[in-house]
């Protein structure tokens, strides 16, 4: 059980645990589609001293004695996100993988695909430090979107070979069309690309055998609670995962805030993410 003055991790997903959605295994979808996604979502997000969460012994993990907060604050979404796109591929031992977007959470997507034994890694992206990052997190060929549809540049450098597994963090609604050309017969494609704009998403027929390919297409929420966040900042603790290296900046100061969110609108090339430490007495004078 929490208690006050502990320091927790707050996962950007809090389902309600007791729906019948986390009772058959989806929680992040608790209570309707995407409802276990609440922060931001369906109740105000966390830019304060103080905000609510819901179930939070189910929800909160504590932070593991000498942890940097900073670097714990990376499990809340990107890494559990990216990681979750390996998942929903179900990347397998020495499985190729096309990684589509190395922002922060494709970047995790990397390191994670790297976790779960995936042989040669293909990351798409053109930003210097990405690049260099994703080549550190386990990438082993970088594909830079501007030099020409990257479906065709992956199966050149693959011998024409399909990949296995395809993990999209990043593009638009035609993405979906370049990772059903990318992806073998029984590949799966994991998304968790959060798709702002269109209407529908178009899948090029042929390329998904008229419909009878086995090319699966598994778009998913990742999971939250306390266990899950226990278990990453696990992999922290025993130097098995570096999502310190996404941090670019940081700021201190709720003020702060702004400055920090300017840049992830306008993503200068040398900015994964910012961080913004915040301190404040509480009446435990701590």
């Amino acid at each position: 059980m929490l208690k006050v003055g502990d320091k927790v991790i707050v996962p950007a997903i809090t389902p309600d645990w007791g729906s019948s959605e986390a009772q058959m295994g989806v929680p992040q979808h608790s209570g309707g589609c995407l409802c276990g996604w609440k922060f931001s979502n369906t109740k105000d997000g966390v830019f304060g001293e103080y905000f609510h969460v819901n179930e939070a012994d189910a929800n909160l993990a504590k932070l593991p004695e000498g942890m940097d907060p900073a670097v714990a604050c990376m499990l809340c979404d990107m890494t559990t996100t990216g990681f979750h796109g390996g998942e929903l591929s179900e990347v397998k031992l020495g499985d190729t993988v096309a990684i589509i977007g190395i922002g922060p959470v494709g970047l995790m997507a990397v390191q994670g695909a790297a976790l779960l034994g995936a042989s040669r890694i293909f990351a798409v992206g053109s930003r210097k430090h990405c690049c260099e990052v994703a080549r550190n997190f386990g990438a082993t060929d970088i594909i830079d979107y501007h030099n020409g549809p990257i479906d065709q540049q992956i199966l050149k450098l693959n011998g024409d070979k399909p990949v296995d597994r395809v993990i999209i963090a990043g593009g638009d609604v035609n993405t979906f069309a370049e990772a059903v050309r990318l992806v073998r017969p029984g590949g799966i494609i994991g998304s968790v690309n959060y798709l702002g704009d269109g209407d529908n998403i178009p899948i090029p027929r042929l390329d998904w055998g008229v419909g009878m390919s086995h090319k699966h297409i598994h778009g998913g929420l990742t999971p939250g609670g306390r266990v899950r966040m226990e278990k990453l900042a696990n992999l922290i603790t025993y130097g098995k995962i570096h999502p310190e290296m996404l941090i670019t900046h940081q700021f201190e100061g709720l003020e702060k805030v702004e400055d920090a969110l300017m840049l992830m609108k306008n993503k200068p090339a040398d900015v994964i993410k910012p961080i913004v430490i915040i301190k404040y007495n509480d009446n435990l004078g701590k």
